[in-house]
């Protein structure tokens, strides 16, 4: 793979490298639902200088080691028990508590910065759009894989799936546009630092969950 960067799909590096989707979220490039697009394409499209991205690349695969179990080789069941437990779990948590310190960073900042509304609007479309997607997962999709009767079901599902992801990551994008990329003002108090940092850790926890979903546990459901 390495020196042929260019020839990967931005998914199938994040696969075998993950840490590499630090690279990626830097350089703006979306390895979750424009995870099937070869990185060439993506940085000639977005005009990116391409010899730095390969070059954090190289260095990144030269000094990973590959991990006990990765994720490409688990099986759909132990690949789902990490989801639930790594991802679901945290967004259950980290959801409701977000909005509160939405609010409270409102009431304090909102005449002297409105974008906090828009910060307001966004968040609760995200999270009406979450809510019932990790239901979904919960309650059809996953009980549904154990079942090899049916794959057909499942197979529907991921199609739903796939669209709901796009639409949450197009609201995470708004989101840090109306943000500008999590920049806290010079007035911004704990509170609000607070808040922007959480905001940016469900950006990157959501892109790695859907990251595991889209590249790897559909793909092992679609095969």
């Amino acid at each position: 793979m390495q020196n042929k960067w260019h020839e990967h799909s931005v998914g199938n590096i994040v696969v075998n490298f993950p840490l590499s989707s630090a690279i990626f979220r830097a350089a703006g490039i979306d390895y979750c639902c424009g995870g099937g697009r070869l990185l060439g394409e993506v940085i000639k499209e977005q005009r990116l200088v391409d010899s730095n991205i390969y070059k954090a690349l190289d260095e990144l695969a030269a000094r990973t080691e590959k991990p006990a179990e990765p994720f490409s080789e688990m099986s759909a069941e132990r690949l789902v028990e990490f989801i639930l437990t790594k991802h679901h779990s945290y967004l259950w948590g980290v959801l409701p508590e977000a909005h509160e310190l939405i609010v409270n960073v409102l009431k304090a900042h909102g005449r002297r910065h409105p974008e906090l509304y828009d910060v307001y609007k966004l968040f609760g479309q995200l999270s009406h759009e979450m809510e019932p997607h990790l239901i979904r997962e919960e309650t059809e999709l996953f009980p549904a894989i154990a079942n090899s009767e049916a794959k057909e079901h499942c197979q529907a599902l991921v199609h739903i799936l796939e669209e709901e992801h796009e639409a949450a990551g197009t609201l995470l994008k708004k989101l840090r546009h109306a943000t500008n990329d999590y920049s806290v003002p010079c007035d911004g108090c704990d509170t609000f630092r607070e808040l922007y940092k959480k905001l940016t850790e469900i950006e990157e926890d959501t892109l790695q969950h859907y990251h595991l979903e889209n590249n790897i546990l559909f793909k092992k459901i679609l095969a």
